[in-house]
């Protein structure tokens, strides 16, 4: 079931403005086969600080579905390239909650993680560590929009540093081909893209994941699809609110 909820993050670094999703908020729908799963929200705004932003990402599942979930996932990070500053993911699954902090500080080269997990009240990690940084290395939800910056066309194949959990990992991002899907929001031109990891990482042997943006120049998330062992759990776009 998390991996229903981690398809809500992802991806690079960055070569174009940031500022055309400020103010923007996502709305989705997520669905395990024919049954509604739940909700998700993201949106990006501006925090008190000059030259700052800050992600979120919700998602929580419905009243009478049989999983309770409720995840918050927020980013700090510098609006003109997004390289995070703070990241915070609070999990709530069932029995298991998770309260995870990584601060970034890319002038000293270190990301100081701070990680805790709880199942049926028995803690099942604690993870208190420095990592070494080379630079560039995202997050997961800021890296997310950073993909959104791209001119991508089928065939391309985008690599980027990332850190998850206490663990420094490549990913890369391919680019498949051009599909035209019907949505929430009318028939969309999209293209379909796919992070794999290299190494042991968040999506790791966890189901193949496509997404499709919408090839134009907002590369809006319109679908998330998740392949796993019992069928596929998607979250589908169903409302834009823009800046």
């Amino acid at each position: 079931m998390k991996i229903l909820f981690a398809i809500i993050f992802l991806l690079f670094s960055i070569s174009h403005s940031t500022h055309f999703f400020v103010g923007e908020t996502l709305d989705y729908k997520i669905s395990y086969g024919p049954v509604t799963a739940g909700n998700a929200r993201m949106l990006v705004r501006e925090t008190k600080n000059a030259n700052e932003l800050e992600i979120i990402s919700r998602a929580w599942s419905e009243v009478l579905f049989f999983y309770h979930v409720d995840d918050t996932v927020r980013s700090t990070v510098s609006a003109n390239n997004l390289l995070p500053k703070i990241f915070n993911q609070k999990i709530s699954e069932g029995s298991y909650r998770r309260n995870a902090f990584t601060i970034y500080d890319f002038e000293n080269k270190t990301a100081s993680i701070k990680d805790t997990a709880f199942s049926k009240a028995k803690r099942t990690h604690a993870i208190d560590t420095t990592l070494t940084l080379e630079g560039d290395e995202r997050c997961i939800l800021s890296a997310f929009y950073l993909i959104r910056t791209f001119d991508l066309k089928p065939g391309d194949t985008l690599s980027f540093n990332a850190i998850s959990g206490k663990k420094k990992y490549k990913m890369k991002v391919i680019c498949h081909r051009r599909e035209t899907i019907n949505t929430a929001l009318g028939k969309k031109s999209s293209l379909v893209v796919e992070p794999i990891i290299q190494g042991d990482g968040l999506f790791k042997a966890k189901g193949r994941l496509l997404i499709w943006l919408t090839d134009d120049d907002k590369r809006l998330p319109l679908l998330m699809e998740s392949k796993i062992a019992i069928g596929s759990i998607k979250a589908s776009l169903i409302k834009v609110t823009p800046p």
